[in-house]
């Protein structure tokens, strides 16, 4: 679940941050329980099962496996995409602050901050349709790039000489 559909709901659904107590407690998002993932087997019992859980960690591994064990236990259970990373940058707010490294004067102009925001889309797409903790092939990734571009208007020529391009070939 996308963080702008998680802040809006977040009256009405049980916000788990399985991140470690360390890490929690650098910053987190106001209204989450903090229940590491390893505990989470036992203090399972803490959670409400008649209210959709959404599951937090930095940026989104150890949450989609929290998720996905939940929803085995009976859940209605959900990972917020790209962790507190992607809560922090759609400008939501955060209790303390997030570990990430520090911004780079040379790395902050309009166009280096498109590119990263560019790279995160791309990124959490490609978690988004190869599943979290999957490692795709070089071949997938190329093959979803491709089609990606294709549906954003390049031809499939236009879309080969790029990616041709982008990998040194």
């Amino acid at each position: 679940m996308d963080a702008q559909t998680v802040a809006d709901q977040l009256d009405r659904l049980q916000l788990v941050d399985v991140r470690d107590a360390s890490e929690w407690q650098v910053g987190h998002i106001e209204g989450a329980v903090n229940i590491p993932e390893d505990a989470l087997p036992d203090r399972v019992d803490e959670l409400d099962r008649d209210r959709p859980v959404v599951t937090v960690c930095r940026a989104g591994t150890r949450s989609g496996e929290a998720a996905e064990w939940l929803r085995g236990q009976g859940f209605e259970a959900q990972s917020l995409d790209g962790g507190m990373l992607s809560w922090k940058w759609a400008g939501l707010p955060v209790t303390g602050g997030i570990a990430q490294p520090p911004p780079k004067p040379e790395l902050s102009s309009p166009e280096m901050q498109k590119l990263h925001n560019d790279f995160l889309e791309i990124a959490l797409a490609v978690q988004e349709r190869f599943g979290v903790g999957v490692e795709p092939s070089e071949e997938q990734i190329k093959g979803f790039l491709r089609e990606r571009l294709i549906n954003e208007g390049r031809t499939p020529e236009e879309a080969d000489t790029f990616l041709a391009e982008m990998g040194g070939e």
